[in-house]
């Protein structure tokens, strides 16, 4: 009888189950994701991936903004924050290197250990956007700077309500969309992508002020990529900081009663 071999889905299934019993806050999103629950506009992933010609995979908690929307080409969107876990010493059999080799019985023991003490304490501060966006700022990653990233300044400054911000960035990058989404309304018969569509849509928001029609935008934004991450069921819309900024104000009786 042929012996049955683990699809990669399933092996990462398995190997985090024990870490989801102790863990419930934590799911298993279906591929190579886990997440920590209460999803809003920024998901709190851990990814697995596999290496299965190699026989090994790489563990990674990363942090995606689900208001950047990504083309259809790019999964991983904009800039991520992203740190490598390694196996830890205690584990790590003698002569290895710490890498996580399927064949190697104590990766269980180690994945649950490294996910709990180096992970879930980082991830489970970071309940706010703005905890989420002032860490993200703080990092520094080789060849990169979110700050000089002007599609992710730009979404990230009208998340935060600071419009005026944004519009300075979108004036950047607004030349090299406009071109690019005339050139493809000019192709008879080819329809706009979703992805372009948004873009200018998000720019004529921004030139208006207008703070629903962009909240409504950023959402659209975070369920296409709470789909494409297979977080649909965890995600759900909740207020930008701006619109918390307006309730406020209207409780007690602020300028916007005026």
């Amino acid at each position: 009888m042929a012996q049955l071999t683990r699809t990669s889905a399933q092996q990462i299934r398995a190997l985090s189950a024990p870490l989801i019993d102790r863990n419930p806050d934590i799911a298993f999103t279906g591929g190579k994701f886990l997440c920590l629950q209460g999803v809003g506009h920024i998901a709190r992933q851990i990814r697995i991936y596999d290496r299965p010609s190699r026989g090994y995979f790489t563990l990674e908690w990363r942090l995606t903004e689900l208001y950047i929307r990504g083309d259809k080409f790019d999964f991983g969107g904009y800039g991520r924050s992203i740190g490598m876990i390694g196996r830890s010493r205690q584990f790590m059999p003698a002569g290895e290197d710490g890498v996580w080799d399927w064949d190697d019985p104590t990766i269980a023991g180690n994945f649950v250990d490294q996910i709990e003490t180096k992970v879930l304490p980082l991830l489970r501060s970071l309940d706010t956007i703005e905890k989420i966006l002032t860490f993200i700022l703080s990092q520094e990653m080789l060849g990169y700077s979110f700050s000089k990233d002007h599609i992710w300044m730009c979404l990230t400054n009208a998340a935060l309500g600071e419009l005026a911000i944004a519009r300075k960035h979108w004036d950047l990058i607004t030349p090299s969309f406009r071109e690019r989404y005339e050139k493809q309304n000019a192709i008879a018969g080819e329809p706009i992508s979703d992805y372009f569509r948004s873009w200018v849509a998000v720019g004529d928001a921004l030139q208006a002020g207008d703070r629903m029609a962009l909240a409504k935008l950023l959402w659209e934004n975070e369920r296409t990529e709470a789909d494409r991450f297979k977080l649909g069921r965890h995600w759900q819309p909740t207020a930008f900081p701006f619109q918390k900024a307006a309730i406020a104000l209207t409780i007690t009786g602020g300028p916007d009663q005026q």
